[in-house]
């Protein structure tokens, strides 16, 4: 998907593994990257996790849906 996909399948496929690594440096070593880029609670680090979220509902969708940009491609 990542590597042959288009743009937004690019985005939406990076934000799911910065998600992913996020959530094992926290079970691994009790340390939430995103937090200390960006502070905890302040706007753009709610921001990152609505998009984390989003991406993995678009991720969830791609099994029973092809994107539409990739499939014209």
């Amino acid at each position: 998907m990542l590597k042959q996909g288009c743009v937004l399948c690019k985005i939406v496929g990076a934000l799911a593994v910065i998600g992913a690594l996020n959530w094992g440096l926290i079970a691994l070593i009790d340390v939430n990257f995103v937090e200390r880029l960006f502070g905890y609670g302040t706007a753009i680090t709610r921001i990152i996790y609505g998009l984390v979220g989003l991406s993995g509902l678009v991720l969830l969708s791609s099994y029973f849906m092809v994107c539409p940009a990739c499939k014209k491609s």
